[in-house]
């Protein structure tokens, strides 16, 4: 990382008791952690607020915890979630990288605001209380986990959600994110990523088609769940060939 000319100036409150960032940003990536998930959770609600779909919320904190970090089910493939942060001052990349997905930390980027101030309304609803620096937010996360496919021959990620919180966008962070995926599907010899994204969200479409994926046509998605999944935990199996 090419030294700065200068030190960047210290985050200052805004009006509306936020921060604003007015030079540069140090952002990392890390493997999330279980102190993590009041914010995961946030980002969650966040998300689906953004597609107008709250109502179909059902993860709770205690669920993602559950999942993420004291799995009930430990022989399926576990969930990893990564967090992307902002640092005040500049941290180095960690020397402990694992290709386990173990390691804490997996990239450290600058970011020039070209004198274009950034202003996080919400820096105290995100602030990373357990890092020993005072200014640390989180501004988003992706969460994804390994599964097979029989399209392939190996292994492959499906990445469940990507979500950059409004102020941190159009910066490259998402891009950022992403690639920290694929980098590490392609180390690991995976054959693909594979996700969902809704036919409106034109914007995040035409994201995934610059980073390289391809929209396939040819398949529907389709769920099976609530009343319709708990009509087969019935050990007569009363009515299900009706």
């Amino acid at each position: 990382m090419a030294s700065a000319p200068h030190l960047p100036t210290d985050p200052i409150s805004s009006p509306n008791n936020g921060k604003t960032f007015d030079q540069k940003l140090f952002a990392r990536i890390r493997v999330a952690t279980e102190s993590d998930v009041p914010h995961i959770y946030k980002l969650m609600q966040q998300l689906f607020a953004y597609h107008n779909i709250t109502h179909l919320l059902k993860s709770t904190e205690n669920s993602i915890a559950s999942a993420l970090f004291k799995p009930k089910f430990p022989h399926l493939s576990p969930v990893t979630a990564l967090v992307i942060n902002f640092i005040e001052p500049p941290l180095p990349l960690s020397a402990d990288f694992d290709e386990n997905l173990q390691g804490v930390l997996l990239g450290v980027k600058e970011i020039d605001l070209d004198n274009m101030p950034l202003i996080d309304e919400e820096s105290e609803e995100f602030r990373d209380v357990k890092n020993q620096q005072d200014d640390v937010f989180i501004a988003g996360y992706v969460m994804f986990y390994p599964c097979f496919s029989s399209f392939f021959d190996n292994p492959v990620f499906h990445m469940e959600d990507l979500f950059i919180r409004e102020c941190y966008r159009g910066k490259g962070f998402g891009k950022w994110m992403f690639s920290t995926i694929a980098s590490k599907a392609a180390r690991m010899g995976f054959s693909s990523i594979d996700w969902i994204a809704s036919q409106w969200n034109k914007s995040a479409i035409q994201f995934y088609t610059q980073m390289g994926a391809r929209i396939s046509d040819d398949f529907r998605v389709l769920s099976l769940a609530g009343k319709a999944l708990e009509a087969f935990n019935d050990d007569s199996d009363k009515g299900l060939c009706s």
